[in-house]
C-alpha cells in the first residue's frame, strides 16, 4: 500500500464467500485481517440520516454542522476512531496492513464510500445470486432470525428468498456503483473464479494491493489457521482447502421459485459477468393439479406407514 491508501476493504453479499477471502487475505505475510468487527457497519449507522420536511437531513453530520463543525471534520474523527482499531489489530498481529472484512457492511456502502473513498482499496466479491439465496436461507435457519440489514426486504416481500433475491440485486448494484465511481482503487471478482483457481485469483488480488507474494504456498496453509474463528462463516473452518462444492447449489431450486427469482435478478447478473436464468416453462394448470394430488398421495401413504 502506498500515499494515503492504508488499509484494504473488502465488500460482497453475506454468503458470497467473503470469510474465506478474509482468510486467505490474512495469510499474507504483510496483511491482518481479523474476524469480523462490525466497525464500519456501526460507522454507518453512525452516519445515517433521515429527511425531513424542508430537505432538512437529521442526523450526526448535519446536527453538528448547526455547531460549526463541518462534515470533512466530523468524517476525519470518525475515520481516525474506526481505522484507530484496525491499526492496533495489525500492530498486535505483526503485520503492517490491515483489512476489514464484516458480510453485513455490503448494506452500509454509501457510509463507507464517504468514510473510507481515496484512503483504503475495496476488494469486491460477487456470487451467483442462486446459490447466495440458498446460503442466506441455511443461515438464517441457523441462526434462527434474519440478520438486521434484511428485516426490510422480508418485510416487503413475502417470499424469504425473493426478499435475499432483491438485497443481492440492491447491494450488487451499489457495488458496481462504487467500482465506476473509484475503478483505480476497486477489484472486483467472482467466487466461482476465486474457488476454482485461488493462485490465479488471489495473484491478482495481491497484485492490485500492490503486495505481490508467491501465492501458491499461502493458499495451500491459509485454511490450516484456525485460531479464534470470532464472528464470521463457520463452514470454512470445516474445510482443510478451497474447493468448489457450494458452487451451483442453487439449481436444486423449484424451477417456478426459480423463474420469480430470475424476474428480479437477471438485470444484474450480466454486468457481473454471469448468464442470465432462463426460468423453465410453467406447468399447464393440470399438470399442476396432477402433482399436487400425487403429493398428497404419496404424504398420505407415508403416514399410514408410520402409525403402530
Amino acid at each position: 500500500m502506498s500515499g494515503d491508501v492504508e488499509g484494504i476493504v473488502v465488500l460482497g453479499v453475506p454468503r458470497s464467500g467473503t470469510t474465506l477471502l478474509r482468510r486467505l487475505l490474512d495469510a499474507h505475510p504483510a496483511i491482518h485481517s481479523p474476524p469480523e468487527t462490525n466497525l464500519l457497519g456501526a460507522a454507518g449507522r453512525f452516519l445515517a440520516e433521515q429527511p425531513s420536511a424542508g430537505g432538512l437531513g437529521i442526523g450526526v453530520v448535519p446536527g453538528l454542522a448547526f455547531s460549526g463543525l463541518d462534515e470533512s471534520q466530523v468524517l476525519g474523527r470518525l475515520r481516525e476512531f474506526v481505522f484507530g482499531f484496525f491499526r492496533e489489530l495489525a500492530t498486535n498481529a505483526g503485520k503492517p496492513v490491515w483489512a476489514e472484512k464484516t458480510a453485513t457492511d455490503v448494506f452500509h456502502v454509501d457510509a463507507i464510500e464517504r468514510l473510507c473513498a481515496g484512503h483504503c482499496r475495496f476488494v469486491l466479491l460477487t456470487r451467483h445470486p442462486l446459490d447466495v439465496v440458498c446460503s442466506i436461507e441455511e443461515l438464517s435457519g441457523r441462526m434462527q432470525l434474519y440478520m438486521t440489514e434484511l428485516h426490510e426486504y422480508v418485510r416487503r416481500h413475502a417470499a424469504p428468498l425473493e426478499a435475499f433475491a432483491h438485497a443481492w440485486r440492491d447491494a450488487n448494484e451499489r457495488l458496481l456503483a462504487l467500482e465506476a465511481a473509484h475503478p483505480t482503487d476497486c477489484c472486483r471478482i467472482r467466487y466461482e473464479d476465486l474457488v476454482a483457481d485461488p493462485v490465479a485469483a488471489m495473484t491478482r488480488i495481491f497484485d492490485f494491493l500492490g503486495q505481490p507474494v508467491d501465492v501458491g504456498p499461502l493458499v495451500d496453509s491459509a485454511l490450516a489457521r484456525t485460531g479464534d474463528a470470532g464472528l464470521g462463516d463457520w463452514k470454512t473452518y470445516d474445510r482443510a482447502g478451497v474447493d468448489t462444492d457450494s458452487v451451483g447449489r442453487g439449481r436444486a431450486l423449484d424451477p417456478w421459485l426459480v423463474g420469480r427469482l430470475a424476474a428480479i435478478v437477471n438485470p444484474v447478473m450480466p454486468l457481473l459477468g454471469y448468464e442470465p436464468i432462463v426460468p423453465a416453462p410453467a406447468p399447464a394448470q393440470d399438470v399442476a393439479r396432477r402433482a399436487y394430488r400425487i403429493g398428497r398421495q404419496l404424504a398420505a401413504a407415508k403416514a399410514d406407514r408410520q402409525k403402530p
